[in-house]
């Protein structure tokens, strides 16, 4: 009987990691064959994704090399909401074969959850792969799997990458190398194809800004998307904070024509201030909760919105940046309370400040101890 394994996702792109799970779960699992399996909708999630031709064109060229793979377009066929049980009892019933249905083990933990998880284990058997970046207690797993469903699951020995297809989303927006980050060809696709293009702002912002500065603002997009659904902030709003924080980063304040500096900024501070009046009157902004997070991003002050401390703290911890303490806050950032990362943030940027002995502006003392203190 063959061994087949069937591995489902958005792949809103394909990405490296995609490929390091297939190669590992085929070699691990002495798979015959492995189904990749595009969904038309994730059960998890609202967003619809690129149309569904472009997702298995890229998934084609990332796996052409690979003669145990194939690419199906079952889901895809199917409309609607991808549910995984319809999936595997498809496979059940029309191949004689023995079936591995591939996920990562942050799914484990919410696998009773999943619509019908019973037949999804009477049609076939689950192997888990570890990430990186999710900790997993497979014991306590296990031993919840055998008391619910009589069965348990495989764990492989791969360890999953940190990888994130809205990086590549975001990287492509701003006209971004993807290498490393796509198999061979698919960058070549994406841009062919003019996937995931960038709006107004973001082809202002590549066209006005150096190259470091244009990366440094697609990683703190990246970071602050990261955080923006368990916020409870609109990704809109966030995507355009972001993106606009350092809009004027190198305009002569001087040399714009209404904008009045208010007394006491020091020059650091200077682009946030002249940042939010840009994008008000040059760029059409209108939104005020957008232009006071741009306004504060690199002081603070008291009383901020959640956006306004969102987009601060990203620009702190995104993954470019590189200074004594980020990992702490990155860690922070990533697995605990966000208000404690917010005042950890603060007091990072005081003790910067005094250190360097440079000018420390009111509003972000007056932040200092509105949340620290």
């Amino acid at each position: 009987m063959e061994r087949i394994g069937i591995f489902g996702g958005t792949f809103n792109p394909v990405h490296t990691e995609h490929v390091e799970i297939v190669r590992h779960a085929i070699e691990e699992l002495k798979l015959d064959r492995l189904i990749v399996m595009p969904t038309f909708i994730a059960p998890h999630k609202t967003d619809i994704p690129l149309p569904a031709q472009d997702r298995i064109n890229m998934l084609k060229i990332a796996f052409k090399d690979f003669d145990k793979v194939e690419v199906s377009d079952f889901e895809i066929l199917n409309g609607g909401k991808s549910y995984t049980y319809l999936t595997v009892e498809h496979f059940k019933k029309t191949l004689n074969a023995h079936l591995f249905f591939i996920c990562g083990g942050d799914m484990l933990t919410n696998f009773k959850t999943w619509r019908y998880p019973e037949r999804i284990l009477a049609a076939c058997d689950l192997a888990a792969f570890g990430r990186e970046d999710f900790f997993t207690d497979y014991s306590a797993e296990k031993a919840l799997f055998l008391e619910r469903f009589n069965k348990s699951f495989i764990q492989l020995k791969y360890i999953g990458k940190n990888f994130s297809s809205t990086k590549i989303r975001i990287y492509s927006a701003f006209n971004l190398a993807l290498e490393n980050l796509v198999p061979k060809g698919v960058e070549e696709y994406i841009k062919q194809n003019n996937l995931y293009e960038g709006d107004f702002y973001t082809k202002f912002i590549c066209a006005n800004l150096p190259p470091k500065r244009v990366l440094h603002t697609a990683n703190v997009v990246i970071a602050a998307l990261r955080k923006a659904k368990e916020l409870g902030l609109d990704k809109g709003k966030v995507m355009l904070a972001a993106t606009l924080h350092d809009c004027a980063k190198y305009i002569d304040y001087k040399a714009l024509d209404g904008f009045v500096l208010p007394s006491g900024v020091p020059e650091p501070v200077i682009h946030s201030f002249l940042g939010a009046y840009f994008a008000e009157h040059r760029l059409g902004v209108t939104d005020s909760e957008v232009l006071d997070a741009i306004r504060y991003h690199t002081s603070g002050k008291p009383n901020m919105t959640t956006l306004g401390k969102l987009i601060f703290v990203a620009d702190m911890v995104e993954e470019g940046r590189n200074y004594d303490g980020v990992e702490y806050l990155r860690a922070l950032y990533e697995k605990q309370d966000f208000e404690f990362c917010f005042k950890e943030c603060l007091r990072e940027e005081m003790l910067h400040l005094q250190n360097k002995g440079q000018p420390i502006y009111e509003q972000t003392i007056n932040a200092f101890n509105y949340y620290c203190k």
